[in-house]
């Protein structure tokens, strides 16, 4: 990567983390705008700077309130957007109620985990008659 690219990925790295900031932790807006852009190899950079995001937001006081107000509002999308309404003023716990919902919407539950890894084994499955105990060595 030669130098001007580097500062160009620099650059629109730190224009995610002003967005993220500007709109008080829409993520998910933010994945919307680059996606849009369509700017070749930039989803990784986006990516990249939402989980350092995301990270940084896990370890303020306001997360861990968050993570308790969704938990009693269910994590509905509706009491989401209610209480960051609640939150107007409190900027700070806009964004990390909005980070929890985040990674509660991307962590799947238990019942889905179990799913994902039943429907990856079938996918395992060879086709036809062969089954797992079939010895035959890879070619």
């Amino acid at each position: 990567m030669n130098q001007s690219e580097h500062d160009f990925i620099e650059n629109e790295a730190g224009q995610v983390k002003v967005r993220l900031k500007k709109t008080l932790g829409d993520i998910e807006g933010c994945r919307k705008h680059y996606l849009l852009e369509a700017i070749p190899g930039m989803m990784s950079v986006v990516e990249k700077v939402i989980n350092e995001f995301i990270e940084e937001t896990k370890n303020s006081v306001e997360f861990a309130n968050a993570q308790q107000e969704l938990q009693h509002a269910n994590y509905d999308q509706d009491e989401l957007t209610r209480l960051v309404r609640q939150y107007e003023t409190h900027h700070s716990m806009q964004i990390a109620l909005k980070v929890a919902y985040e990674i509660w919407k991307n962590d799947p539950s238990d019942a889905d985990r179990l799913r994902q890894i039943v429907d990856h084994a079938d996918g395992m499955l060879p086709s036809g008659s062969e089954t797992f105990t079939s010895s035959q060595a890879p070619t």
